[in-house]
């Protein structure tokens, strides 16, 4: 695809540097000189310098002949002024990344089809998101909800010796509805087989029914009555918000420690059931003083990554059960992780999965990155004529290093077996290493003719 990207900050170099690496034709557009040198740096890449949303830069920048517009800038009317002129210019398509949800009224964190713009994305609130279904599960360190809520897909680190570690897969009896699709080992992204086993340390990449995958938790060592009753969260910003308002309408206790005394009024005026202190969330005296120790979780979510980080690091020190922080830059999230951070979240691959999945085919609704892209989750919609249909699954020349996870048709979710078939309509869930994506993608394509 012939692809224009207009804004180089973190969402725009990750997405420039992925889609140059799957073959796409980008050019990059922004202000700032200094952003496009970065971005050539990490991407094979033709670069602009000028306003994104200028008539004059998006002619130079070809908008009028390309595949896609994607505006990623951190102005919301600098992203949806771009978007809507390069879609009057002739764009084919075009995304816009905004931020202020008076742009469009639906719950989650995009929406198709807005004022001739095809897909808006609010990076805020999909890590909202993403941060309250981690504070709902009892263990997982991310979880993402497909196929309209039917099918989950976890990821668990094996932190518990239990009867499962020493069982080959194939001898172990799974709850009915879910598969481990993937394995993670010392940075290593594995499929597994029948005759492999789970080790002590291993992230478990699970797929299934949503009510399945509970079970499957257990086997390895989480506690379900380790449900979070008590929230501690740092920064009361739109991300901090969101997450707060979810929580509280799970009957979670919130305490919000915010360091702007005028947004502390504005929180409390909102947060009716919510305790919002005026404080600093790396002052170990007040984390000591607000019992931060016996919380079940505890969330830094400010703009600032280090102060973040420093925060759920005093926070796991006094002994609260998860910490889980915020992390807006992409080089730091490796470093969160292996400073002892249960759960680093990032808004900008919240924001660029969904983009991916719109970019890649008609067909995938949905893409969740394994292991910072060395594994892809896809939701992928059978269409008609695909090559995959009219033949059972042992017969398929499915390639080594995929697997389906599950097949969601209608209300019924399964594992299927050699002998099952695909169906135009289903929703099929799969696991890929990246260098096998064409070929599985290839499968469900329309055959011609």
């Amino acid at each position: 695809m012939d692809i224009v990207i207009i804004g180089m900050g973190e969402v725009g170099r990750f997405l420039a540097a992925t889609l140059s690496f799957e073959g796409h034709r980008i050019r990059a557009v922004d202000r700032d000189a200094a952003r496009l040198e970065r971005a050539v740096e990490h991407s094979d890449l033709q670069t602009l310098q000028g306003h994104g949303a200028a008539l004059k830069t998006l002619r130079e920048a070809g908008v009028a002949s390309c595949d896609l517009v994607i505006a990623v800038t951190d102005s919301d009317e600098v992203n949806m002024l771009a978007a809507l002129t390069a879609k009057q210019l002739g764009a084919k398509q075009a995304i816009a990344r905004v931020a202020d949800r008076a742009y469009y009224e639906e719950e989650g964190g995009f929406a198709h089809d807005v004022v001739g713009v095809d897909l808006l994305i609010n990076p805020q609130v999909l890590a909202a998101m993403e941060v309250h279904q981690v504070v709902r599960s009892f263990g997982a360190l991310e979880i993402r909800n497909l196929a309209d809520n039917r099918v989950e897909v976890v990821d668990i680190k094996v932190a518990e010796k239990t009867r499962f570690l020493d069982k080959q897969l194939r001898d172990i009896s799974m709850p009915r509805g879910a598969l481990i699709a993937a394995v993670v080992r010392d940075g290593r992204v594995l499929v597994p087989h029948g005759g492999d086993h789970v080790q002590l340390g291993d992230h478990v990449w699970i797929i299934g029914d949503i009510d399945a995958i509970p079970r499957m938790e257990s086997m390895f060592g989480m506690d379900p009555s380790g449900r979070a009753s008590r929230v501690v969260l740092v920064g009361g910003g739109e991300i901090g918000l969101e997450v707060a308002r979810r929580l509280g309408h799970d009957g979670i206790d919130v305490t919000i420690v915010e360091s702007r005394l005028e947004r502390c009024r504005e929180l409390a005026a909102e947060l009716k059931d919510a305790l919002v202190l005026h404080g600093d969330g790396t002052d170990r005296n007040l984390l000591i003083e607000e019992e931060v120790g016996e919380a079940d979780a505890f969330l830094a979510l400010t703009r600032e990554d280090e102060v973040n980080v420093m925060a759920s690091l005093l926070a796991r020190g006094l002994g609260t059960r998860r910490s889980i922080a915020l992390i807006h830059r992409g080089d730091y999230l490796g470093a969160a992780r292996d400073v002892g951070l249960d759960v680093a979240i990032s808004p900008r691959r919240s924001a660029a999965n969904h983009i991916l999945a719109h970019v890649r085919s008609g067909e995938v609704r949905q893409v969740v990155r394994v292991e910072d892209g060395k594994g892809e989750i896809l939701e992928i919609t059978v269409p008609d004529r695909a090559r995959v249909l009219g033949r059972s699954l042992m017969y398929i020349d499915f390639p080594r290093g995929a697997i389906i996870g599950c097949i969601v048709r209608e209300d019924r979710v399964f594992i299927p077996t050699g002998t099952d078939e695909m169906l135009p309509g289903d929703s099929v869930v799969v696991f890929t290493l990246p260098e096998v994506r064409d070929e599985v993608l290839r499968l469900f394509r329309r055959a011609k003719g």
